[in-house]
């Protein structure tokens, strides 16, 4: 019997080409012409792939590859492998036009990518997240508000991810909270009821607890511009969550918050 060879068992440890719909979310360089690129797919996950030529003058991929383009991708690769090599990559959907109105919005995308990047883990695929991500992309690309988007995708990844606390149950006692104003307690890790008081603080008013909830009940493409003092206390409270949860800061989101400040005010 003829004995494999070592391209023969190089072979063998292939895996078939597959395809999938994906979100490019960030690339770097790699050589002189190909690209790294981590790309949010659909079918599984986040993965990152060798996008060879990419940088070269004729490269087949053009602008398919500009941040939260949306693609259809084939991926090569071994089996067990961290990193693919990038076949044909169709634009379905550019995030260019969205992402030139203006300086907030180019910030805003820059601090979406960096927010699905962060809470995406390598190889799992999550449909609520990746059908989440391009939701709320078409959305800015229909001229939904920049800050609004941003707090509708920070509540709806922690809270699908198990991390926003319940508005309707107090964290202590179970029962359910009253109408009106929310009180956090973070030892409690969640909203507390008046007999379960004192809470440490934040405290979301009436209006910011039924903004939040309508963002619980409403696609992205539906929301309407909200009011200042509503609005406002999500920002920091969002911050907070992900913050303790990434035990880092993420770099786009103070440059974007300053923003949205200015823009609110």
């Amino acid at each position: 019997m003829r004995r494999p060879t070592r391209d023969t068992l190089g072979r063998l440890k292939h895996v078939p080409p597959f395809a999938s719909d994906a979100l490019v979310l960030r690339s770097h360089k790699l050589g002189e012409t190909s690209k790294i690129v981590v790309l949010l797919t659909r079918e599984r996950g986040k993965l990152r792939a060798v996008a060879r030529g990419a940088r070269g003058k004729r490269s087949r991929y053009q602008s398919a590859l500009e941040p939260l383009s949306e693609v259809r991708a084939s991926f090569y690769g071994r089996q067990g492998t961290e990193l693919f090599r990038l076949g044909d990559c169709e634009l379905l959907r550019s995030a260019f036009l969205a992402g030139s109105r203006g300086l907030q919005n180019a910030l805003a995308f820059s601090y979406f990518a960096e927010l699905l990047d962060a809470f995406c883990p390598e190889g799992q695929a999550e449909d609520d997240v990746y059908r989440l991500a391009v939701s709320v992309i078409r959305a800015a690309d229909d001229g939904r508000p920049a800050e609004v988007l941003s707090r509708y995708l920070e509540a709806w990844l922690l809270r699908l991810h198990g991390l926003y606390p319940s508005t309707s149950r107090c964290a202590s006692c179970g029962k359910p909270l009253p109408e009106g104003e929310l009180r956090y307690h973070a030892a409690a890790h969640g909203f507390l009821c008046s007999a379960c008081e004192p809470a440490a603080g934040p405290f979301l008013s009436r209006a910011t607890r039924e903004l939040l909830e309508g963002m619980f009940k409403t696609a992205p493409g539906s929301l309407a511009a909200a009011t200042v003092p509503s609005l406002r206390p999500l920002e920091p409270f969002h911050h907070e969550l992900i913050s303790r949860h990434l035990e880092r800061d993420l770099r786009s989101f103070r440059v974007l918050s300053e923003m949205q400040r200015e823009g609110l005010s």
